[in-house]
């Protein structure tokens, strides 16, 4: 496993398969001041939550969630077409 994993080669894959302690004693170098432990439940957390899907799109659908989440804590100033804050990754 590489440090910074590549997102569009093995991590963007296994960042949802692989064990979380395994993810956090290879990204530990990128977070010094955060125990390993707590890193690897914060990453095992966000495993079972979802949150990181294997393509690199955002999706309408995503791009709408976020806005409601930021919307909710009264972080959104407006809603933004998906045109207008999202590109296709390059090919």
């Amino acid at each position: 496993m590489r440090i910074a994993m590549d997102w569009d080669g093995w991590g963007r894959i296994n960042m949802n398969d692989a064990p979380a302690a395994e993810i956090a004693a290879n990204q530990s170098p990128l977070f010094p001041d955060i125990d390993k432990a707590v890193l690897a439940s914060c990453i095992g957390t966000y495993q079972k939550l979802g949150c990181w899907t294997r393509h690199v799109e955002i999706t309408p659908q995503a791009l709408d969630v976020v806005m409601d989440v930021f919307e909710h804590f009264g972080t959104l100033k407006g809603r933004y077409r998906h045109d207008q804050v999202c590109v296709a990754p390059p090919e």
